[in-house]
């Protein structure tokens, strides 16, 4: 493991997104900052913030925290900066009445995709541009409170993700474009920009058709970075959390794919980033970490000592409030 650090010396390392649940009525509290704050390092080029739900936007669950214009958001950036990362956001909403599935493999995995488009044809244009706006303003807070990174959450089947995928909707183009226009309108602020996007469902009649092209699609648009997740939520979550080798490999396989396909455009790689020989890995690709520093707070520092594979920090599937591990213990 090591050895692997030294051919990461020129690249940025990411901390992902990930909903904690430290909240209190929708609020961060002392809990998330102090989960930030001792993870935030100078070895450690952003720390995004994650799952954030924009103004009047909808939750996963119930405690997921919604940005306002609260001091605490400041006070959350402070303490990222202070300990020597970027303070990033991710900025994510779902719909009334989501209901994110329990199961780490849907009951009826083959459901969702359907749903998916009866939801979307039924939204007006009316309804579409409310959502997109809500990002619009959402960015607008979010520098205002000093964050340095705003990332756009379009993936693991929540609204957006739906909205810009044209084998679900059919008017996906003018969101694409929406959101070209928001990550130029921030680059010009001099605010850096990422986008997250699965590189497949879980579904595999849908991903056998279009999935490259989708994937081409998003890689063009002018954002900074392509955060490269994978997996829907209410369709295959072992996916989004790759664990078993095989599909470790296959997430590693497929975000090479697409990194090669576009030389010029920087990508964030994530799924156990750490266990792999990031010598033969696209020098436009970035490491993107998440269970390991959950797991060691200093793992950056220490690269032989991260996540175990305990899964408690699954704390939404085993029918917990907020994020736990079993190597990490709360203060």
């Amino acid at each position: 493991m090591t050895s692997d650090i030294v051919t990461l010396s020129n690249r940025l390392v990411f901390l992902l997104g990930v909903n904690t649940g430290f909240v209190t009525e929708g609020a961060p509290d002392s809990r998330f900052l102090d989960f930030y704050r001792s993870r935030s390092s100078p070895k450690l080029h952003c720390a995004i913030v994650g799952n954030v739900v924009t103004p009047g936007g909808f939750g996963s669950n119930a405690v997921t925290p919604t940005l306002t214009t609260e001091p605490v958001w400041a006070d959350l950036v402070t303490a990222i900066r202070a300990g020597g990362s970027l303070p990033g956001i991710q900025l994510a909403t779902a719909w009334d009445g989501y209901t994110g599935s329990r199961k780490f493999v849907a009951a009826e995995p083959r459901e969702f995709i359907p749903r998916a488009r009866h939801l979307v044809e039924h939204m007006g244009s009316e309804d579409v541009a409310a959502v997109l706006n809500s990002f619009d303003l959402a960015a607008n807070v979010a520098t205002q409170h000093g964050f340095g990174h705003i990332q756009i959450h379009a993936a693991h089947g929540y609204l957006l993700n739906l909205l810009v995928d044209y084998r679900i909707n059919r008017g996906a183009t003018s969101v694409l474009d929406r959101l070209a226009l928001l990550s130029e309108r921030l680059r010009h602020n001099g605010v850096q920009t990422s986008i997250r996007i699965s590189l497949k469902t879980g579904d595999p009649d849908f991903d056998s058709a279009g999935a490259a092209d989708f994937q081409d699609t998003i890689a063009q648009l002018p954002f900074d970075f392509v955060d490269l997740s994978s997996g829907f939520y209410n369709i295959d979550k072992r996916l989004i959390y790759p664990a078993r080798p095989e599909i470790v490999a296959a997430r590693l396989q497929e975000s090479v794919a697409v990194g090669l396909r576009y030389p010029r455009r920087s990508f964030i790689l994530s799924g156990r980033a750490f266990n792999h020989d990031w010598a033969g890995i696209p020098s436009n690709m970035h490491p993107g970490v998440c269970r390991d520093l959950i797991a060691n707070p200093r793992f950056l520092q220490e690269p032989d000592n991260g996540c175990r594979n305990h899964s408690k920090c699954h704390y939404y599937s085993r029918g917990g409030d907020h994020l736990t591990c079993a190597r990490w213990a709360e203060d």
